[in-house]
């Protein structure tokens, strides 16, 4: 299935996703740093937990009323309370008035949207597609973001720390465009029934929390959770746990291979190791997908999740420059592999009828995953490295274990 095939509004959402994610990628990687400059790291972090609480109780808000009302006016009324949002954290930042808690305020309404419009973008996705074709989305999809999160990313090395206002403000444009074109061009996905409609109008904190206690007793979406949180665990020590060992463990520049004089420090080699995942994504993603076609997406999941993990077992260890971007070579295809295969089991695993509230539930898990680093983080300093690596591994196994069994009778 090729991409003019697509249904027209998985066509205009994918369009989106581009826009919103490269605008989004071009202030978000260094917000944290342009704040800590200002009230230092210590009120950053705490002012993060805040505004990532923010998102968690959006999203949890956010999946329970789309169930209820349909996608279209949650995502509408998320974007544009985003689109206002940047507006104001524009003002906050610009050449006449500096506030880094008027910043944090407007970031709460921002991740708080955010969150309450992602699993509800999800559930839309799933609403029009077959269970055949998402596989080919959900490709299409990775790519898409992770193309633009690499130009974004960009563009914000390079003008955020001077420019931020004019950023803020592009970032701003970017998502009221996508509010008239979501307005003009996207039909409503899903219609609540009539007991849904009534259900709604007596909606309370008791009913979100029914709804979410029935997703726990769900085992096979439960354990899929934790699998995928498992995932965001082990990738997120990139940027954190490892990334800080490499620092210190490369502190002086070592050759990048034996009789080079090309010189590397841990900075260095951090950063080549993200560049080589983006790239690698970006460029191999849409190729390999096609290569992958012709064999069973059971084996390509479980083979690229071995890929992943043991790609990233080697670097949380090993100091080799070389060999460091041979195991990062190995995640990188392993997770291209995996990816749009785990997520088009996730869109089969969520019922009809509760399809943003069960994505909403995931959404908190991966956010608990990425939280995770930060554990591994205080635990590193009275814990050996190896038994840091022990535990990606036991993490590693468990995941492909949970894989295992899910798709052992599909």
């Amino acid at each position: 299935m090729s991409f003019n095939k697509f249904h027209p509004t998985i066509r205009i959402r994918l369009l989106l996703l581009f826009i919103t994610s490269l605008a989004t990628m071009a202030v978000i990687p260094y917000l944290i740093i342009y704040l800590s400059h200002q009230v230092g790291t210590l009120v950053t972090g705490i002012l993060f937990l805040f505004v990532m609480l923010a998102n968690v109780i959006g999203s949890l808000m956010g999946g329970f009323i789309s169930d209820r009302i349909g996608r279209k006016k949650v995502i509408l009324s998320a974007e544009l309370i985003i689109f206002l949002g940047f507006i104001g954290v524009a003002f906050a930042n610009s050449p006449w008035y500096l506030s880094p808690y008027v910043t944090c305020v407007f970031f709460l309404f921002i991740q708080f949207s955010s969150g309450s419009s992602l699993p509800v973008y999800q559930a839309l996705i799933i609403d029009i597609t077959s269970p055949e074709d998402r596989r080919t989305v959900y490709t299409y999809s990775y790519w898409i973001r992770n193309t633009a999160i690499a130009i974004g990313s960009l563009i914000g090395a390079f003008l955020f720390f001077d420019y931020p206002f004019y950023l803020f403000l592009g970032v701003a444009l970017c998502t009221l465009i996508s509010v008239f074109i979501t307005f003009l061009f996207i039909q409503e996905t899903y219609t609540p029934n009539i007991e849904a409609n009534h259900e709604k109008t007596n909606s309370s904190v008791k009913s979100i929390i029914h709804s979410y206690r029935i997703i726990f007793s769900q085992r096979a979406f439960t354990i899929f959770s934790i699998a995928s949180l498992f995932i965001i665990s082990v990738e997120e020590q990139l940027t954190n746990y490892i990334g800080v060992r490499l620092t210190k463990e490369i502190n002086n520049p070592v050759p990048f291979f034996i009789n080079l004089s090309w010189e590397i420090d841990g900075a260095n080699l951090l950063g080549l190791l993200k560049a080589e995942n983006t790239l690698l994504v970006v460029f191999l993603t849409v190729i390999i997908g096609r290569v992958m076609q012709k064999f069973q997406d059971r084996s390509i999941l479980l083979i690229g999740l071995l890929f992943f993990f043991v790609g990233y077992v080697v670097i949380s260890f090993n100091t080799t420059p070389y060999i460091l971007i041979l195991a990062m070579l190995l995640a990188s295809i392993g997770e291209i592999m995996y990816m749009p295969i785990k997520q088009t089991l996730l869109a089969n695993l969520v019922p009809n009828e509760s399809r943003s509230t069960y994505l909403a539930f995931y959404e908190i898990s991966s956010i608990i995953g990425i939280s995770t680093a930060g554990i591994f983080m205080i635990i590193s300093s009275w814990l050996p490295a190896i038994v840091l690596t022990l535990m990606m591994g036991i993490m590693g196994i468990m995941s492909i274990t949970i894989f295992y069994k899910l798709t052992k009778d599909q």
